[in-house]
């Protein structure tokens, strides 16, 4: 142990009288002076520690670094997730705890290391404030001459996250603590020129204060008034700077400031890196945590308005909580692929047709798969949007089938999944027929493509462009176009499929059933958005919620095409491709379920007339 002298006073080894107020810290001698104090021992010099509270570093002392501690403090510095694992400890019911990270809480203090703008949609209790105290600690620990500005919706909240930050900071090791200047309820200052200044929100919060770091917790919850006045007056101030950075997180509270900021973020229609947390991200929380809390809340929603992460009512909804969840679970942003076949035709598709990265492109050509195409079209003048949504054939997996109740046929054991999107308000309808064609008839085996067009204001002009775009050499067929009952009493089927009020809440009621028997597939992370806050309007219609709904639209209409005779012919042909033991899976449901054997291909014509 380091020296004391009589009457139970200490000094640090080394040290005399003398140079007490010198002295050149190290861990070591840190450590001795708290084992010291508390055996008894009266130190002879100034401590260091703030206001002599030892969990605080004083501010400005003299501290001689190990080449560990010095290595460490790098590492940290560059990882904030090594960091946060190594060293963050916060504040449990069962007293202070070493914080474990879950996957979105690693992703979430990545994107604020490296991202300079971020916003955070977040289910209630999710860790959402421990990663942000951790992320504002390590902030204010390695950095320099960097003001933190925290605001909440209510002071106690930005209480909250500021002594979840200090827990942070006071547990750390010595040599690692920033040296503490102020240390008020609200405001730390550090010797590094650091400082942490929480305020509830108003329109003139951080007036005065140079921001380098703004963070915004639940800022959905700050009334409209305050949240525009106070973000349209800060945002051109911090945007501007090269190291200023904002960071908002929240739950959802309606179509407000937050909404618009997110709802842009997510389309990549402004500069913030948008990341969602739902509430089955959590390692606890699975179906049965749902079910039991769905009972203890008494409806959808009252779960939605606490977990759900949704800005409209959820009892409007299309889909439920689960199916919406399987759906964005599954979600991808899709990428774009170069073709020469547009090229040739001088149209841009870049930014409107995109694919799922895991989709084979030389699978377009192969004659053993089959495609469906559903389209809708629009003027193209920045209005509407035209949309292709193309969907591939195929049998369900093991799983899939040994889901499947009442099997009556062959075409129960198929679905559709979604490879490619194609959406634009900016290409006008000889354009959009033109990609239309190149799609369906150069990139594609057009053999085995078939198109549901929705038959609205512009589908007999597309029909005509079809057969007319390439002149010198059209293939097109109209054999591609599925045929409809235009009228519920007509005799005939005609090319296209109509949208009326009195089928189109049985078109979207059974894509719904479809979805959650697993008989489409939808993976484009647009398409999942347009499908989440799907639903009911006030005048009794389907639409969207909020935002656009041409694609859904599309994959809606899709489904469709499982009550046609051209689905039952992709079926019998696939039925020749398709893998032995998928095959063999299929046929032994169907004997089980019709307790009887021989081929029963037969019942799809039978069942669709």
């Amino acid at each position: 142990m380091s020296d004391y002298v009589g009457d139970n006073r200490w000094i640090p080894k080394g040290e005399s009288d003398t140079t007490s107020e010198r002295i050149v810290w190290s861990s070591k001698q840190v450590s001795d002076l708290i084992l010291a104090l508390d055996q008894g021992y009266r130190p002879k010099i100034k401590l260091p520690f703030y206001e002599g509270r030892q969990y605080l570093r004083k501010g400005n002392i003299v501290f001689e670094y190990t080449d560990e501690e010095i290595s460490e403090l790098a590492r940290c510095a560059t990882d904030i997730v090594y960091f946060a694992e190594k060293y963050a400890v916060v504040m449990t019911d069962n007293g202070i705890q070493q914080v474990k990270l879950r996957d979105y809480q690693k992703k979430m203090l990545r994107n604020f290391q490296h991202e300079r703008f971020n916003i955070v949609l977040a289910s209630r209790q999710m860790g959402k404030t421990v990663t942000a105290s951790i992320f504002n600690a390590w902030y204010l620990t390695f950095n320099t001459d960097k003001n933190t500005l925290l605001l909440a919706n209510k002071s106690d909240s930005t209480k909250e996250i500021i002594d979840k930050a200090k827990t942070v900071i006071e547990n750390l090791p010595f040599f690692m603590k920033p040296g503490i200047i102020k240390y008020d309820v609200m405001n730390v200052r550090c010797d590094n020129g650091c400082r942490l200044i929480g305020q509830s929100t108003t329109a003139k919060s951080g007036i005065g204060f140079t921001i380098h770091n703004l963070y915004l917790d639940e800022f959905a919850h700050i009334h409209p008034s305050i949240a525009d006045s106070f973000y349209e007056n800060v945002y051109p101030t911090l945007s501007a700077s090269n190291v200023s950075r904002i960071t908002i997180t929240s739950t959802p509270n309606g179509f407000n400031k937050f909404y618009q900021i997110y709802a842009a973020a997510e389309k990549g229609d402004n500069v913030y890196n948008a990341q969602r947390i739902d509430w089955w991200e959590h390692p606890d929380r699975d179906d049965a945590w749902y079910e039991r809390e769905l009972g203890n809340l008494g409806s959808i929603e009252a779960f939605n308005k606490q977990y759900g992460n949704e800005f409209v009512s959820s009892s409007n909804l299309l889909l439920d909580p689960i199916a919406i969840k399987k759906m964005r679970k599954r979600a991808k942003k899709y990428v774009h692929h170069d073709f020469d076949e547009f090229d040739y035709i001088s149209i841009d598709v870049k930014g409107f047709l995109e694919w799922d990265s895991s989709f084979d492109i030389d699978e377009c050509r192969n004659p053993e798969k089959f495609w469906l195409f559903s389209v809708d079209i629009a003027e193209g003048n920045g209005g509407d949007a035209s949309v292709i949504n193309v969907f591939e054939l195929q049998p369900m997996n093991i799983k899939e089938l040994e889901a499947v109740n009442n099997a009556g046929a062959m075409y129960d054991f198929f679905k559709f999944k979604q490879v490619a999107r194609f959406r634009s308000n900016e290409h006008v309808i000889e354009d959009f027929a033109k990609v239309l064609y190149t799609l369906s008839v150069d990139i594609f085996y057009n053999e085995n493509v078939k198109m549901i067009v929705e038959y609205n204001t512009y589908g007999t002009v597309l029909f005509q462009y079809l057969k007319t775009v390439f002149p010198q050499k059209n293939d097109f067929d109209d054999e591609m176009i599925v045929r409809f009952k235009h009228r519920h009493d007509a005799r005939t089927l005609k090319p296209g499929i109509k949208l009326k009020s009195d089928n189109k809440a049985i078109f979207c009621q059974n894509f719904s059933k479809l979805y959650g028997d697993n008989r489409i597939d939808i993976t484009d992370e647009e398409t999942v958005i347009e499908a989440s806050l799907f639903g009911t309007l006030s005048n009794g219609s389907y639409g969207a919620q909020m935002g656009h709904d041409d694609v859904i639209m599309t994959a809606i209409t899709a489904t469709e095409f499982f009550n046609t005779t051209d689905y039952a012919d992709f079926v019998e042909e696939a039925l020749d491709f398709i893998d032995l033991e998928i095959h063999n899976k299929m046929e032994s449901i169907l004997f089980k379920d019709n307790d009887s054997e021989g081929d029963l291909q037969y019942d799809i014509y039978d069942l669709l007339k």
